[in-house]
């Protein structure tokens, strides 16, 4: 079989502040064998040496896939456009982008904490206390169609409480999206954005799809057993020197390498519902919702 990609990774992200850990990176390859870590050169992946470390593999002519688990853009809603209306002149994701990295106020490491309090993006926000009168739980159309067909209903990126908040680390993750395509223009194409017609394809995976698809449930995967039953789901040999047990970080990583090439081969990757096409457009889209 001719690939596309030479890999498939996955990336399990954070939008931590500080030192943290929960970050991971697998890859599947072309040659049909199972998922492996990918291991930092320090003690812990940050956002900036995942930057730095797929940037090389660009520059070094690699053909990549690399699935991201964080949202890559904003609600998008008819008549006000993104940030209901306080951002008029940013008509696509890639302007939206740059208003993000205006307001970021060049925070270390691709952290975007100053944006939440920025005077257009603040009002959007739910970050402490009771729901708040006025507040609008808007969701992008891919979150929604996601929840049909997960039953887990992803929460929306400006909701910042909770244990399922998700709002910190896409803004984070977009931080370091932008800079993997700045550093290499007409190599990297960010889907669905752009067509998926450079040799780097940056996407946005959501990996409880993946483990939904393996296994029919959403648990965490966290042991070798587990993980290589639903890797064989996925038409993957098993995971490559993966420990007994590990971190759900890990597991998401790997199930996600594993299904980014499964969605591959299968032809249901870089697909969009044709009555939400342009909405996704603007909003971004997880590979693999219908």
């Amino acid at each position: 079989m001719s690939e596309r990609f030479d890999a498939w990774l996955g990336i399990d992200w954070s939008g931590a502040k500080g030192r943290y850990s929960g970050i991971a990176l697998a890859e599947c390859r072309a040659d049909g064998s199972g998922p492996r870590l990918i291991a930092p050169e320090g003690a812990r992946w940050t956002r900036g040496a995942v930057a730095a470390y797929l940037g090389q593999r660009i520059a070094a002519g690699e053909r990549l896939l690399a699935g991201f688990d964080f949202a890559f853009g904003f609600p998008w809603i008819a008549g006000e456009g993104y940030l209901a209306g306080r951002a008029q002149h940013a008509t696509d994701a890639f302007a939206l982008w740059e208003l993000i990295e205006e307001a970021s106020a060049e925070a270390p490491d691709f952290h975007a904490g100053p944006v939440v309090t920025h005077e257009a993006f603040a009002p959007s926000y739910w970050v402490s206390g009771k729901q708040r009168s006025g507040w609008r739980n808007h969701k992008r159309r891919t979150e929604t169609a996601c929840g049909a067909a997960t039953s887990t209903y992803p929460e929306t990126v400006f909701k910042l409480i909770g244990a399922k908040q998700v709002g910190k680390a896409a803004l984070a993750g977009i931080r370091t999206l932008r800079a993997i395509r700045l550093a290499a223009p007409g190599h990297v194409a960010v889907w669905p954005f752009e067509d998926a017609d450079k040799p780097a394809v940056l996407a946005e995976i959501y990996p409880t799809l993946f483990r939904r698809q393996a296994l029919g449930n959403t648990a965490k995967i966290k042991d070798r057993a587990t993980l290589d039953t639903a890797l064989a789901a996925l038409d993957s040999g098993p995971a490559q020197d993966a420990p007994a047990s590990f971190s759900d970080h890990d597991g998401d990583a790997l199930i996600s390498a594993a299904g980014l090439r499964w969605l591959d081969r299968t032809g249901k990757l870089f697909t969009l519902p044709e009555e939400a096409e342009a909405q996704a457009r603007r909003e971004g889209w997880i590979v693999g919702v219908s």
